[in-house]
């Protein structure tokens, strides 16, 4: 094996197809983007006047919208894939006159909130711990001071990699034939490696599909070479798939847990690029770590997809 210098016609013909088919995505999301763009410039923009921390008031709707809206901005994670969603809440009495918030105050209030949700992120002990929503209530509690009671709601929990369990701050792993974990974590983890613990999330995923039956089942093999990322995070290569020549190096790949949650987030990438025919499902991968000795040193990992005709099952009374 050499070091894995091609571009398949096959991947030509899918670069083609799919730049055709985002032609009509970029046309139906354009508007969204233009009012995401603008309501991330009136965010920002608010976040600027904060720190002016003068006298100019804002009704109780908008210091609402705006509050939260930045809160989420900063601090949210949005993605909305989590496991073990967990719920938090915080108050804040402020008096104030009429039915407006000054600068001053709403600054006053982003400074506590953002407090609070860095106070709860220390405690944690979950990995990838992350917020996904925060909601502000600013309630008129109708006494004559003034008072009004600013709940801060929030939704956390484990930070999920699209439809699999993320790597933790623990999780370094050998790259393959059972070296357990290394790095600082060294001695620990048996005898598992990156790629049984990559086997074991991509065939333990979040979501399940339905109960049902395949037919025409097919594997396809798949190496990092077919798959060149200069974005892999990790010290090694740049392949959505692990690969790494060690020959002029001799290192035994230790892999981060953000190269091992970046193996997960391309999975979704590997599986439509390498399905065989329209209308076969995805069914489930073997992950295995190989080694080429002969004059070389290369480490990798190749993915064998097995896919399908999906079929539910029919009630046979």
């Amino acid at each position: 094996m050499k070091t894995i210098k091609q571009i398949t016609f096959a991947l030509l013909l899918l670069a083609v197809t799919m730049i055709s088919c985002k032609k009509d995505e970029i046309l139906t999301s354009s508007t969204n983007h233009q009012m995401n763009s603008k309501t991330t410039k009136q965010l920002l923009a608010f976040r600027d006047n904060l720190k002016l921390k003068n006298s100019s008031t804002m009704p109780l709707d908008s210091a609402t919208w705006y509050l939260e809206g930045l809160l989420n901005f900063e601090n949210a994670n949005n993605n909305h894939q989590f496991d073990g969603l967990e719920f938090f809440y915080d108050t804040l009495m402020v008096y104030t006159s009429g039915s407006e918030l000054t600068l001053s105050e709403l600054n006053e209030l982003y400074a506590h909130f953002n407090t609070t949700l860095e106070t709860i992120s220390k405690a944690q002990t979950i990995p990838d711990f992350a917020y996904d929503a925060l909601d502000i209530t600013i309630i008129n509690s109708g006494l004559k001071n003034g008072e009004l009671v600013v709940v801060m709601s929030i939704s956390a929990g484990s930070n999920l990699i699209g439809n699999y369990y993320a790597f933790g701050p623990t999780d370094y792993w050998s790259w393959g034939f059972q070296g357990g974990k290394c790095g600082p974590y060294a001695g620990q983890g048996g005898t598992s490696d990156a790629s049984q613990q990559l086997n074991y999330r991509f065939n333990h995923p979040v979501a399940l599909p339905s109960p049902g039956y395949y037919t025409g089942v097919e594997t396809i093999s798949t190496t990092g070479d077919q798959f060149p990322d200069a974005a892999n995070p990790g010290p090694y290569c740049d392949y959505k798939i692990f690969l790494y020549d060690a020959t002029n190096t001799g290192i035994w790949p230790c892999l981060s847990p953000d190269e091992l949650n970046y193996y997960l987030s391309t999975m979704p990438y590997i599986i439509n690029a390498k399905r065989p025919e329209i209308g076969m499902s995805y069914i489930n991968v073997s992950v295995t770590a190989l080694f080429f000795p002969n004059g070389t040193s290369i480490y990798f990992h190749i993915y064998d997809l097995r896919y399908g005709y999906y079929h539910e099952y029919d009630k046979i009374n």
